[in-house]
């Protein structure tokens, strides 16, 4: 999330949605009676003289006082409704009904008339927060080739691609990959020149790839920050690299590091003792409520399908105020469908409870 302008004075902020979590809590910040403005187009009406009726599409920035919204979880798309209070042209929609959505790059200007402090509190927190970290990886073996990027948005994979094997009598080492890693190459320059590389695989084809970018020069050899060893390449390796146990502090610090690390935290406390985890929100709900938690993770595809639960709204407020330590697992990661198999929300205690009979207990 972008942070470009916080004005206590007219309680308004203005953020810009990088990504579908974003927009998740742009879905939470808006509440009816706030007014929510965002730039849309609109088709106008004119008749000629003649009769005949032309149309225009005109852009125009409109505002609309809330009065519901609603979230799509399969288009990852989040949409506010109600009645239009502003508009930066005459074009006589004031009173009249309009929806927005809230979409990925498109900045939105929220005025909040009641709950301000929120978003202030929101803001702020969003403004001390590093800017993002991205590393490119280029993951490699006889068979795939895959480059992708890792920062605290998640795992995005740029290129991939199976590697035919021309002449099955000789061996890989010996085969002439170079239009190959070209492509890889190609890849990678469309990258910023800040962003580091990492080269994942078994040895020789790391080795291969990297006497490569030694030899064709133009500074990627440098940007080069680690060789990692992984049993496989292509995508297969990529996501194998997430598990691997020792990482460098620049890895390990990345959210779809931070993430896979957590899940399998909780994996191993969960086979350790059962009783010293909980899993789904009605679980995590009641350890909660006792004071039990010590960390919860959440899918975030699970966050996309209840948003309108209450009990999992009262946990992300409570991690909003520091009460709850609750970690979002992004979507695209093993990490992520291993939680979502275990019913989305699951929880470390900080001691054993016995939930089922608690929760038994309760319904009694």
């Amino acid at each position: 999330m972008i942070v470009k302008r916080l004005d206590s004075a007219r309680r308004l902020i203005v953020i810009v949605p990088e990504n579908s979590l974003d927009l998740i809590n742009v879905f939470r910040l808006v509440r009816p009676g706030d007014v929510l403005y965002s730039k849309t187009s609109r088709e106008l009406k004119k008749e000629r003289a003649s009769g005949k009726i032309d149309s225009e599409r005109v852009q125009v920035v409109l505002g609309i006082e809330v009065e519901a919204k609603a979230a799509d979880p399969l288009m990852r798309r989040v949409r506010f409704s109600g009645r239009i209070v502003y508009e930066s042209r005459k074009l006589d929609l004031i009173g009249k009904h309009h929806t927005i959505t809230a979409l990925p790059g498109v900045e939105v200007r929220l005025e909040s008339r009641r709950g301000f402090e929120r978003l202030r509190a929101f803001a702020e927190s969003y403004k001390r927060r590093e800017k993002p970290i991205r590393v490119a990886c280029v993951s490699l073996d006889d068979e795939e080739l895959a480059v992708a990027e890792f920062s605290n948005r998640g795992l995005s994979v740029l290129y991939s691609k199976h590697l035919p094997r021309v002449d099955k009598s000789i061996s890989w080492s010996e085969q002439n990959l170079e239009d190959f890693f070209e492509e890889a190459v190609g890849e990678l320059r469309k990258l910023p020149e800040g962003v580091g590389i990492v080269v994942l695989g078994p040895r020789i084809f790391s080795e291969k790839f990297l006497s490569y970018l030694r030899r064709r020069g133009g500074g990627l050899s440098e940007r080069v920050l680690a060789c990692l060893d992984t049993s496989t390449g292509g995508e297969t390796g990529v996501r194998e690299a997430l598990k691997l146990g020792r990482l460098p502090d620049f890895l390990r610090e990345l959210k779809p590091f931070r993430d896979s690390a957590m899940v399998e935290r909780f994996i191993e406390a969960m086979s350790r003792d059962p009783e010293r985890v909980a899993i789904g929100l009605e679980e995590v709900y009641e350890a909660w409520k006792l004071g039990a938690v010590e960390t919860a993770l959440v899918a975030e595809s699970y966050l996309w399908s209840n948003l309108e639960s209450e009990a999992l709204e009262k946990l992300l407020e409570a991690a909003e105020r520091g009460k709850l330590d609750l970690q979002v697992i992004l979507d695209g990661l093993e990490a992520s469908d291993k939680v979502m198999r275990l019913g989305g929300v699951v929880a470390i205690l900080r001691y054993r409870l016995p939930l089922k009979r608690i929760i038994e207990s309760g319904r009694r």
